[in-house]
């Protein structure tokens, strides 16, 4: 898979249907196409799951069939699925920016991310607050956030579209960033790439990651949290630089791209640290060490490390296994995968009213998460199909399709 051979990507096993370098359209990379709708779905999943959690959060329903095996599925799912986001965001950003042109590209990204924010914001919002409210109305303990979470006074909750928002800032920020560095000499470019050739065959290539992500995390909410996202719609810098390591590895990524085949290698020893660092941060989590402790800093060191690896070797490991394994192109998989957009800004409507109406039924809570998950999954993609898909709607979050075509 690594490699440019005769003017063409080598990359076939990946997914990528190759075509001769000079052509105007690079080619549909399915396996990362399929993994960027598996994010979205993984957020629905996530959200599904929180209220049957023993960790009381920040959610306005708490299920009477609780279990901890909820808090193991929405901690291993919460601790990647965002990372991974705009790690395939950024690559795709940079497909784009290459085929378009900076003004295509602003125009597009705009269309696509801007518009469903404001519609969103207006639309879809309003309905998740009436939900919230009715949820909170039912708890026998209200939510009471610490201080430094509470969102700011007149702020707007942005709600479970503040990615788009990101989305947005960084977008900008490449158009700006691509302006300049087209300007620098082709030496500097040239050593950049060398870096980056170097850093993504290594089998270590997480851990060079780990130190700036470790400072993004450092002031966050709680120890592997950058930010208690949703509140408010204030844009921190701390969450741009966050997500902002790995739009730029994306982003990167897609420059030589022709190493996206080394994601494929050391699968089962990343997948085998990553749970290790994983527990170790849950472990020192569930300490709920004290600034007090004569070694808080060394364990909020170690914490937040483990955080910050647990993140990238799943970013880089579940890409990789896509890349392997799910790169075949299948209409239906392209169908959900279309999907999965509007399925996530609709999702918490259908999720939430189900976790209250079923809040209090006495019953396996597996069995009720299965529940709310299909009867949402089902809703979705009839609304999808009906309302969405072949209509103005459909246009602006995928682009036109046409009645019996996949």
């Amino acid at each position: 898979m690594r490699g440019v051979l005769d003017g063409k990507v080598e990359s076939s096993a990946a997914g990528v249907e190759t075509r001769p370098a000079g052509a105007a359209r690079e080619e549909r990379i399915h396996a990362l196409d399929n993994l960027r709708a598996v994010a979205m779905w993984l957020g629905i999943v996530l959200h599904a799951g929180i209220s049957f959690m023993l960790l009381d959060t920040p959610w306005p329903v708490r299920d009477v069939a609780r279990h901890w095996s909820f808090d193991v599925l929405v901690g291993a799912i919460h601790g990647f699925r965002m990372q991974l986001f705009f790690f395939l965001a950024g690559f795709f950003a940079r497909l784009l920016h290459e085929r378009l042109g900076a003004w295509g590209f602003v125009k597009h990204r705009l269309l696509r991310i801007g518009v469903p924010l404001v519609a969103g914001m207006v639309v879809i919002l309003p309905m998740v607050g009436a939900l919230w409210f009715w949820g909170m109305s039912q708890r026998e303990n209200p939510i009471v956030l610490p201080f430094e979470q509470r969102p700011r006074l007149g702020s707007i909750p942005s709600g479970h579209l503040w990615f788009l928002q990101y989305l947005l800032v960084f977008y900008a920020v490449s158009v700006g960033v691509v302006a300049a560095v087209g300007r620098l000499p082709t030496r500097v470019l040239a050593a950049g790439d060398r870096a980056v050739d170097w850093l993504l065959g290594s089998r270590t290539r997480a851990l060079w990651w780990v130190p700036p992500t470790v400072v993004c995390l450092w002031n966050g909410p709680m120890w592997g949290e950058v930010e208690a996202a949703g509140m408010d719609s204030v844009i921190r810098l701390r969450v741009v630089g966050y997500y902002g390591l790995f739009f730029v590895a994306g982003w990167w990524l897609h420059r030589r791209r022709l190493w996206l085949g080394e994601l494929s290698r050391f699968l089962k020893m990343s997948f085998g640290v990553a749970v290790v660092t994983l527990l170790v941060h849950w472990s020192l989590l569930s300490a709920a060490v004290k600034p007090e402790h004569p070694h808080y800093t060394g364990l909020k060191v170690v914490s937040l490390s483990c955080a910050a690896l647990y993140a990238w070797l799943m970013t880089f490991a579940v890409t990789g296994w896509f890349l392997r394994f799910a790169g075949q192109h299948r209409p239906w998989v392209r169908y959900l995968a279309d999907a999965s957009y509007w399925c996530y800004l609709l999702h918490l409507v259908p999720v939430m009213w189900l976790q209250i109406v079923l809040g209090q039924w006495r019953v396996n809570g597996w069995l009720k998460f299965a529940l709310v998950n299909v009867a949402t999954l089902a809703f979705l993609l009839v609304s999808y199909h009906w309302c969405v898909r072949y209509t103005f709607i459909g246009t602006v979050l995928n682009g036109r399709r046409k009645r019996g075509a996949l």
